[in-house]
């Protein structure tokens, strides 16, 4: 069982998945190689017929997880690839994960301080529970 985005929310998807994606991304190094997201699913549905967009995302992102080197880019030209070398999984890193962490720490901070505005200052200790 997988979770969605650190949310209580199981996806849950077929035993094997995980090695029929890192197969078919084993042919996809390096950023001219990228396969777009439907493409992937449709290769992917193929062996796993009822595999769905959200599963597949999930099992990107456990793979992601276990240290597999997916870099994706979104948009027109935009797809899944295995980077080819620092250069690439650094960039990837930078544009992508990068920014997500910035943009969810600024997140973060706004609605702390929203929360404090609304209902007073909580300590660590109080926040646990």
């Amino acid at each position: 069982m997988k979770l969605n985005h650190g949310v209580n929310i199981p996806i849950e998807f077929p035993p094997g998945l995980e090695k029929s994606v890192y197969q078919v991304l084993f042919e996809r190094q390096g950023r001219d190689s990228a396969i777009s997201r439907h493409a992937l699913l449709s290769l992917v549905q193929s062996m796993y017929p009822k595999t769905t967009d959200r599963q597949l995302r999930a099992c990107i992102n456990q793979l992601r997880k276990d240290g597999v080197m997916i870099c994706s880019t979104g948009g027109e030209d935009g797809g899944y690839w295995l980077a080819a070398s620092w250069d690439e999984l650094s960039e990837y890193l930078d544009r992508e994960v990068v920014s997500r962490l910035i943009d969810l720490a600024e997140q973060r901070s706004a609605l702390v301080k929203a929360g404090e505005e609304r209902w007073g200052y909580l300590t660590r200790q109080e926040r646990m529970f």
